[in-house]
């Protein structure tokens, strides 16, 4: 019985939904659902993908073109309403952002939750749903489909009764008209002629009496196909207002115009824009870059000898290195001759020199060998040495005494090298002439903090050091009062900096 019902199940004559086995469209109808469901949801993953694409792109733009614009000339308020573009990229980005997060958040979860529900996998392969169609349909159509193939029989019988009767009819007539015909065979003939309008008599009353039959059993077969089918559209008219309503949420999430946070954005925008003035800025510039800039004009200035750190930085220093470097000329031309100057008297005093000075000075007698006919210019670049030290010992004040002269006396093997160290004018074994008698400053404690250099720094003097911005060394004493600490680079070189052009290392 099965395999009859299969075969009318191939035999579809008609594009009919009555035809037998046309209702898989319908069964097929599920299927379809559960692909259109995925199908959904890569729309909505690929449409999350390009939100957070342009997202990044807008946040890339706005973060570069803000950079630009605060290095470039632009300023004022001019340079707000263009940077105002940028903060609408943010702003913009960020929605994006969130329209993607809605997206893959609700939307397609929602979905993906919806499918799990409506369409049930089995063990075997396929959904429950279709073999629920599938079985649905089969039933209803199963009685009216086994009658139907009743009716196909008794019509080829039929058919084939009615051809025999007909071929029969054609050899009688054809006997008769035949000149030797013999009785025997006409008879016979004529007896088959009757036998087959009996068969074809009896074959058409079974093909009406089935298709009597396969009619009272249309009527049943169409409602119980229409519930079936009823059913199965039921369950699409759900799938269909789902779609519906989810698609509503997504053009929701999508539709930023009704976002009152992005209309905010360009009013914000706008706003900015609109406040532009460029009287106020060219104000602005007047004031910062132009004629309206206050100006430190020269005035008189006193030097502060009160202070021991501007006395170190702006008298024995300077004088030092000035010192040094024309005694270094002189020495280049005459290296064999010279006396080292250890005291200093007032002039006609008879009082000790006071120990602590050293200062190199060309003697005033020619070594043997040299020209008695040297030129003038070396005696008067002698006199000018003599009334360079005579100027600059005569501004240096020790022990509130005042200096007049400077004598040139030979230093004394007795002297200790603690003594020579306190001379102004002497060296530091360098030849820095760093060293200062004069110094009141108390010695700063003993300290050992690595820092990093905030900025570049050039030293001024020659007891300052120089580094770059992001340059570390180790500070090796404490601020004082005028903002200088002593450090130590890595190289070994020890000297002043700014406290403030460092931070300590954590």
């Amino acid at each position: 019985m099965s395999g009859t019902y299969d075969d009318s199940m191939i035999d579809v004559s008609s594009d009919s939904f009555w035809e037998v086995g046309n209702y898989k469209r319908t069964v097929r109808r599920v299927d379809d659902g559960h692909r259109l469901c995925g199908d959904l949801m890569n729309c909505l993953h690929e449409r999350a993908r390009i939100e957070k694409a342009y997202a990044q792109q807008l946040t890339e733009w706005g973060k570069r073109w803000r950079q630009l614009i605060e290095k470039g000339p632009q300023y004022g308020s001019l340079e707000r309403a263009w940077s105002a573009l940028c903060t609408e990229a943010e702003k913009v980005s960020e929605l994006h952002m969130e329209v993607k997060a809605a997206l893959m958040g609700e939307d397609y979860e929602k979905l993906k939750g919806w499918q799990r529900d409506s369409y049930h996998k089995q063990m075997i392969g396929g959904f429950k749903e279709t073999k629920e169609a599938e079985d649905g349909f089969r039933k209803a159509q199963k009685p009216w489909a086994k009658k139907l193939k009743e009716v196909e029989t008794m019509k080829k019988s039929y058919h084939s009764a009615c051809k025999e009767e007909k071929l029969a009819a054609s050899r009688e007539t054809n006997s008769k008209l035949e000149s030797n015909n013999n009785p025997d065979t006409q008879k016979k003939l004529q007896e088959k002629v009757e036998k087959c309008q009996q068969e074809v008599q009896k074959t058409k009353e079974r093909y009406e009496k089935s298709i009597d039959e396969l009619n009272k059993l249309t009527p049943p077969y169409m409602e119980n196909m229409e519930q079936v089918f009823e059913q199965w559209q039921q369950f699409e008219d759900k799938r269909i207002n789902f779609f519906k309503e989810l698609l509503l949420e997504v053009k929701q999430h999508l539709d930023l115009s009704s976002n009152h946070r992005f209309q905010t954005v360009y009013h914000t925008l706008e706003d900015t824009i609109s406040a532009t003035d460029a009287e106020e800025d060219l104000k602005w510039f007047r004031s910062n870059h132009g004629p309206g800039m206050p100006m430190n004009w020269p005035q008189f200035e006193n030097l502060d000898w009160s202070h021991p750190r501007s006395f170190k930085r702006r008298s024995i220093v300077d004088w030092s290195i000035d010192i040094n470097r024309t005694l270094s000329r002189r020495e280049k031309k005459k290296p064999s001759e010279g006396v080292m100057l250890t005291g200093i008297n007032q002039t006609g005093s008879d009082q000790p020199a006071k120990t602590g000075s050293s200062l190199t000075v060309p003697s005033q007698t020619a070594p043997v060998g040299s020209n008695p006919f040297e030129d003038d210019d070396d005696e008067e670049e002698e006199e000018e040495i003599a009334v360079e030290q005579q100027t600059t010992v005569n501004h240096i004040s020790v022990n509130k005494e005042e200096i007049q002269t400077a004598s040139s006396v030979e230093k004394t093997p007795d002297w200790s090298d603690e003594d020579t160290s306190c001379n102004p004018f002497s060296t530091n074994g360098d030849g820095s002439g760093d060293g200062n008698p004069f110094e009141d400053e108390p010695t700063s404690p003993v300290v050992s903090v690595p820092v990093r250099a905030l900025y570049d720094y050039e030293g001024q003097e020659q007891d300052e050091l120089s580094f770059k911005a992001g340059e570390e060394f180790t500070k090796i004493g404490e601020e004082d009062d005028q903002g200088w600490c002593k450090g130590r680079l890595k190289g070994g070189q020890t000297g002043l900096y700014p406290a403030n052009y460092v931070e300590d290392i954590q």
